[in-house]
């Protein structure tokens, strides 16, 4: 039996998705979540094997909470169900840890089928999803940016609203840095500002 925890902030798409799954024989829904903190509370006590992940949720959205399951609970499989088919969302997915990405326009038939891949040890992407990204690698838009984890950090903590000296701190890296990465960022973006720069990032789903 697949014991399957629901995470969404949505609960019409909760109790959509616990209706979808109900007469699956070998799927048991143990739980439902609206946000990460949520999640997080509920694995501490409860055995899990997949979670169904939306990525945009409060408190604690889906990529962060991944990357907290993969470090605290690395037998917990995730499996990312997103409105969001952008290059930026589906990477950082990825690498956080997710071991599928499929749309939340998915029909019944391709959802127990992602669940029955990635319960065998392998990953699942959708069709729509492998195509974007095999897209952007091909045209080489600004929607195939790579950032290395560094930006990545810096990006979030300037979407975050703090300071070049207060980023300073927290990487413990010089100011001046900082300042470089930053203006890296601005032209991997082709971005005037950083507010520009976060809203482009957002946009192309590298921030939630």
């Amino acid at each position: 039996m697949i014991k399957i925890l629901l995470a969404d902030d949505h609960q019409m798409i909760r109790e959509g998705l616990s209706a979808l799954l109900s007469d699956a024989e070998d799927i048991q829904i143990v739980g439902t979540a609206s946000n990460g903190k949520e999640v997080l509370e509920y694995l501490k006590s409860s055995e899990t094997d997949l979670i169904l992940m939306d990525i945009n949720m409060p408190q604690l959205d889906g990529i962060q909470t991944t990357k907290k399951i993969k470090k605290q609970y690395p037998k917990v499989k995730v499996l990312i169900l997103s409105m969001h088919n952008k290059e930026g969302y589906i990477k950082n997915a990825i690498e956080v840890g997710a071991k599928g990405y499929i749309l939340k326009n998915t029909g019944k038939k391709e959802l127990l089928l992602a669940i029955d891949r990635i319960m065998e040890g392998n990953t699942y992407f959708s069709q729509e999803v492998t195509e974007t990204l095999v897209s952007n690698i091909r045209v080489g838009h600004s929607e195939g940016i790579s950032l290395s984890k560094k930006e990545k950090d810096i990006l979030e903590l300037l979407s975050d609203g703090f300071t070049t000296a207060e980023i300073s701190e927290k990487l413990v890296a010089s100011q001046h840095t900082i300042e470089t990465y930053r203006r890296n960022l601005l032209l991997k973006f082709d971005a005037r500002n950083v507010s520009e720069l976060i809203k482009i990032s957002m946009k192309e789903g590298f921030i939630s």
